[in-house]
């Protein structure tokens, strides 16, 4: 028995860096700008079994040098440890591996057939890891949801901007305070300390320096951003270019999130 050429629908394979928004069965994570490298195809579009070489790789796409590349998906590939081993010894085991432990996102021996650790996307949002409560775009974690962009949420950011033409880091550093504030009269459980506010700059100081032009230039333009949260795509359309010959490192990144930090001052 034939089949009709009617009767089978192929599905068609997008090419690298075209954007199709996420498919309800796709995983995603409360990341803006990772789930935009999936959206784009740099990494699995459905969010699954993503090896740390496919996301080392796909930061490139974010003009993001190789050393921070490096680190940062060295920390996520780490196993996940709720109560991770402390002291001298679990220091000497692995020095590296004991200072970003925090970080670790994947489950014991979760990996490939060809033995490549692997992650899903929905995996960035264990609590207390990378995700953290008074996200600028996700509700906390008490609150049921740390996942899901939140509309009136990206509506307050993308009106954060003093101009309505470009968001500063003074922009983001109110609206941090502003959030702060929010969820500590909405989340009776918040958990917010020096640790998480660290990240949460770092976070602010990624959106500056990667949709900046860089080079003491960080003012992202509103459309920028707007793309990023709301549809979760690379701006491309609305001029954004990653870098190229001078890429995002650590120095850079760390000097703009402790610009962010002073611009917001002492949190209690």
């Amino acid at each position: 028995m034939t089949s009709s050429p009617n009767s089978i629908k192929s599905i068609p394979v997008l090419p690298k860096g075209e954007y199709q928004p996420a498919r309800p069965t796709d995983l995603r994570s409360p990341c803006p700008m990772v789930n935009a490298l999936a959206n784009h195809g740099y990494i699995s579009r459905d969010g699954r079994n993503v090896s740390s070489a496919d996301i080392k790789t796909a930061m490139t796409e974010l003009g993001i040098g190789n050393a921070l590349r490096a680190t940062l998906t060295y920390a996520a590939y780490l196993e996940h440890q709720d109560n991770p081993p402390t002291g001298f010894w679990a220091f000497m085991r692995s020095p590296f591996a004991y200072l970003l432990r925090q970080f670790g996102l994947r489950s014991p021996h979760q990996q490939l057939d060809s033995g490549a650790a692997c992650l899903n996307l929905d995996q960035l949002s264990r609590h207390g890891a990378v995700e953290h409560d008074v996200s600028l775009s996700r509700h906390d974690f008490n609150q049921g949801d740390n996942t899901t962009p939140q509309k009136a949420l990206i509506a307050d950011l993308v009106g954060s901007s003093t101009d309505g033409k470009v968001i500063t880091a003074m922009d983001l550093a109110q609206l941090r305070l502003r959030r702060l504030e929010q969820q500590k009269a909405d989340n009776p459980n918040l958990q917010y300390e020096a640790q998480q506010h660290q990240v949460a700059c770092g976070e602010s100081a990624f959106i500056l320096t990667v949709l900046g032009a860089g080079f003491g230039h960080y003012d992202v333009p509103v459309s920028y951003v707007k793309a990023l949260f709301a549809e979760e795509r690379l701006p491309v359309l609305e001029g954004w270019r990653r870098r190229r010959w001078w890429t995002l490192g650590f120095v850079e990144l760390t000097w703009q999130a402790q610009v962010v930090k002073r611009l917001i001052g002492k949190i209690d």
